[in-house]
């Protein structure tokens, strides 16, 4: 696995599948502020490995099944710290609260993502 971290915010269906795909290959933590939903996130995986299926575009092509595990699944804004990237996988109406409670912790250089994007999103942080 390469020494990257990538931070996935949400708890969605794409962030569900962003935090599979990126904890294929890299160190991945996914945080959600949304209630609870990081804890019943983190309890419905357990010991459990994502597993998402790929399936191809090509008609007689043969699904490609990626199992994977984040870091950690939580709630709390500090490990932004370790974040080499992170990505926004929330509405755009609560980027600016991601960003407000990440800012004391993220180091110089973090790669900031948002998806969706928004007009002015670089305003925000």
């Amino acid at each position: 696995m390469a020494d990257f971290t990538v931070l996935v915010c949400g708890g969605g269906n794409a962030a569900q599948v962003a935090t599979g795909m990126f904890s294929h290959r890299y160190k991945t933590i996914a945080v959600s502020f949304f209630a609870d939903e990081a804890a019943k996130w983190k309890a419905a995986l357990g010991d459990d490995d994502f597993e998402l299926t790929i399936t191809p575009l090509e008609k007689d092509a043969t699904p490609k099944v990626i199992k994977s595990k984040p870091d950690d699944i939580t709630n709390d804004p500090s490990v932004a710290g370790k974040a080499d990237a992170i990505v926004l996988v929330v509405p755009s109406f609560a980027h600016g609260e991601y960003f407000q409670k990440f800012a004391p912790y993220m180091k110089p250089g973090t790669i900031v993502a948002t998806m969706p994007a928004r007009s002015g999103g670089d305003i925000l942080f």
